[in-house]
């Protein structure tokens, strides 16, 4: 055992101080840290919690991917494709999607007796992945389609159900606007369907979903549109949840097609098919939530600087005063023969062993409360301008290390600058202080 470390657990296992007001300092300096951790760590925690949940909401609502006709990015109305079997094969057996269904959209006004609301119909078909509206269900069932018949079901969400006062079962009527072409003129005409509510949903994004989407049979609107039974809108694409095939969503200028074009498994073929279409990712259909998503992870490195910055400031004060404590010691030890070097890797030992104490102890309390927080959730939020019901914590191994690997290190690093103190004490002046 080398003699600077033997010393340095000599001094934490003896423990005891000739001033009563260098332990307090000491355990204030711990608990500082300790503090501080539990900021940080519960900080990352909530941030990323937030983050993902919000995206989450957003993929579950309208994809990771959304394949459509060129140059429609901006409108509701979907632009009739045909729809292609092999692409729809191809996408479905690729390793890297987890799901594809086909869609098509068009604008209506529904109109109650008391009151109308422009909303956006969404057509889909029983290959359509119900679990994100399953967890999200406040009243009845999710739809199921007749396959020879147009189904005259639908499900609105609760914010669009309290606007029109409409609840469960109930029936309404939705008016259209169709575009005809009759003689080389444009004629535009108007249609009404009725349908009755099966299900309600809510997911919290408001402005963005609630307030705007109703899901209805594809089937009625290609009888809208005077489509064929074998053109659709475009398909929604979900990704493989799992980290390697989830580059795309870390990157906000990627795209599926570009992706995917350099995947050996991914054949030219089809690739060549989706070139011909508008493949568009979350980011480039929603940048401004994304954006403001993103934009959170810069006050997050603020706060840590700023909580890295409390931490050396308090355990600089705590080594210098417990060098000043132990000033009749380092006379000894440098009368005996020992270098300013050699003692300041003791002292260096004692603060990285109490910097590590406030890690642990901070480790703990952050972990105590993201569990408390994640079964009983304690820490409510409100929906309508969070998203969310209650403050969400993710906890992930990877950032845990950053944190407390970044803390250990450039607290203990920073601590050198204080340690120099060490070299200006005389051993005459250090033997007779008491």
């Amino acid at each position: 055992m080398k003699l600077e470390f033997f010393i340095a657990k000599r001094i934490l296992v003896g423990g005891n101080h000739k001033s009563g007001f260098t332990k307090p300092v000491i355990n204030i300096a711990v608990w500082g840290i300790a503090l501080g951790v539990l900021i940080m760590v519960m900080a990352v925690a909530i941030t990323k919690g937030f983050q993902k949940e919000i995206k989450s909401k957003i993929v579950g609502f309208a994809s990771d991917i959304q394949i459509s006709d060129v140059g429609i990015s901006e409108s509701y109305e979907s632009n009739p494709i045909p729809f292609d079997t092999s692409l729809y094969l191809r996408m479905q057996e690729d390793p890297l999607i987890k799901h594809v269904q086909q869609y098509a959209s068009k604008a209506g006004i529904i109109k109650t007796d008391d009151d109308m609301l422009g909303v956006i119909l969404k057509g889909i078909t029983n290959d359509f992945n119900w679990d994100f509206f399953r967890q999200h269900l406040v009243e009845g069932e999710i739809l199921r389609f007749e396959k020879d018949q147009i189904g005259k079901e639908t499900m609105i969400s609760s914010k669009i159900a309290k606007t029109l006062g409409l609840k469960l079962g109930d029936q309404f009527r939705v008016f259209f606007i169709t575009q005809q072409v009759r003689n080389g003129r444009e004629e535009y005409k108007q249609k009404k369907y009725a349908f009755s509510i099966k299900g309600i949903y809510e997911t919290g994004l408001s402005e963005e979903f609630d307030s705007k989407f109703i899901f209805v049979d594809l089937k009625r609107i290609q009888k809208l549109n005077q489509w064929e039974t074998t053109t659709i809108g475009g398909y929604e694409v979900f990704l493989a949840s799992n980290e390697e095939n989830n580059l795309l969503l870390t990157n906000s200028e990627g795209s599926y097609a570009h992706y995917i074009k350099q995947e050996d498994q991914i054949t030219d073929t089809f690739f060549d098919a989706l070139s011909f279409l508008d493949v568009r990712s979350i980011y480039t259909r929603y940048p401004q939530i994304i954006s403001w998503l993103d934009y959170i992870d810069m006050h997050i490195s603020i706060i840590l600087v700023i909580i890295l910055v409390v931490a050396i400031v308090n355990m600089s004060s705590s080594l210098l005063i417990l060098i000043l404590e132990k000033t009749n010691m380092i006379g000894i030890l440098k009368s005996l023969g020992a270098t300013n070097l050699s003692i300041r890797k003791i002292f260096l030992m004692k603060a990285t062993f109490l910097i590590g104490k406030g890690v642990l102890y901070g480790n703990i309390l952050a972990l105590i409360v993201c569990v408390i927080q994640w079964y009983f959730q304690p820490l409510q939020l409100d929906p309508a301008v969070y998203y969310i019901d209650a403050v969400p914590v993710y906890l992930n191994i990877y950032y845990l290390l950053i944190i407390n690997i970044l803390t250990v290190f450039v607290c203990a690093f920073m601590l050198i600058i204080p340690s120099i103190f060490i070299s200006y004490i005389s051993p005459v002046k250090a033997i007779r202080w008491e």
